[in-house]
């Protein structure tokens, strides 16, 4: 196409999804980018700033829903801790900030996602909409307290927040969407998925795939239908948040029983990198895993043979 039919395209497209022009060898190319979804919470002690914000969301993205969710006042603390992990220094100081009434949970769509890699820390990089960031960090600016205001700015982290929040992913909660906030806000009063134990396997299985880098080492054949009262193997990069996130926090040494439907299950996950594995080979099990057509993460078929073979030859 010519340099008009592609300035026509892209204007066309960006109606309605975010349209990236690229120059190679004097032709263009376009490439459609879907739109993305992500969320902000607005804590009770920033809801007087809520109509401002939200009038400045429809501006720059489209709103899709609204919730306002209720977590009980025994259990907001430990919500908080389990939604933030150990990235959240104390959870009864951003209580105090924040507040522990009702707050919203706001659910937009970016036509024009702004994406940007961005090292989280020394080991863990993401793909970080731009746009999301600065808008969540003006937001901060205008209710004027550190942290009163939560955005997700990566898809990484959408799909963690909402697992928790609503046991949804993405996938599952764009099914339900309208195109467009009617107005009405959906409210909920819930504490975080898995607070009184978990629903049944799957809805347990929904949340890992969320929150954490894992797999199942073995015996996860008739999983999520059938599984033993015994032991569950899991290795995980990250014990600490393994706990947390399985509500678990008394059982930091890679050790929980854990409540699933009507059983008491007992979950492994000492196999953490360099506990019973080589520390490479932990790493590379996690890094070449699949997701089986079941819906968990489980080691590729090298890495399960072998590790069976490693776990009946040395811990039988």
């Amino acid at each position: 196409i010519n340099d008009e039919e592609a300035r026509q395209l892209s204007a066309e497209y960006s109606l309605v999804k975010a349209a990236k022009i690229i120059h190679q060898s004097k032709k263009f190319v376009i490439i459609i980018m879907k739109p993305e979804l992500y969320l902000y919470i607005i804590w009770e002690k920033s809801l007087s700033k809520k109509d401002m914000i939200l009038a400045d969301l429809e501006k720059k993205f489209v709103i899709q829903k609204i919730y306002e969710i209720k977590w009980s006042k025994q259990n907001f603390i430990k919500n908080l801790k389990r939604f933030y992990g150990f990235s959240l220094d104390s959870a009864q100081y951003k209580a105090n900030l924040c507040g522990n009434g009702p707050f919203l949970l706001i659910i937009i769509s970016d036509l024009h996602p702004r994406i940007e890699k961005r090292f989280l820390d020394d080991v863990h990089e993401v793909d970080v909409n731009l746009n999301v960031y600065e808008n969540k960090m003006l937001y901060r600016e205008w209710i004027g307290i550190d942290f009163a205001l939560h955005g997700s700015i990566s898809k990484k982290e959408t799909n963690h927040d909402l697992v928790l929040l609503l046991g949804k992913n993405i996938k599952n909660l764009e099914k339900e969407l309208i195109s467009k906030w009617d107005g009405s806000i959906e409210i909920i009063s819930s504490d975080l998925i898995g607070t009184d134990g978990w629903k049944d396997m799957k809805q347990f299985l929904d949340v890992l795939n969320e929150t954490l880098n894992y797999v199942i080492l073995r015996s996860f054949e008739n999983i999520p239908e059938k599984f033993s009262h015994h032991d569950i193997d899991i290795l995980t990069d990250d014990v600490k948040n393994m706990s947390n996130i399985i509500n678990e926090n008394s059982h930091s040494d890679g050790k929980a029983s854990v409540k699933i439907g009507n059983k008491k299950i007992l979950l492994d996950f000492r196999y953490q990198e360099g506990h019973h594995y080589d520390e490479n080979w932990s790493r590379d099990i996690l890094k070449r895993r699949i997701f089986h057509k079941k819906g968990f993460y489980v080691p590729c078929n090298e890495d399960y043979f072998y590790s069976l073979l490693f776990h009946t030859i040395t811990q039988k």
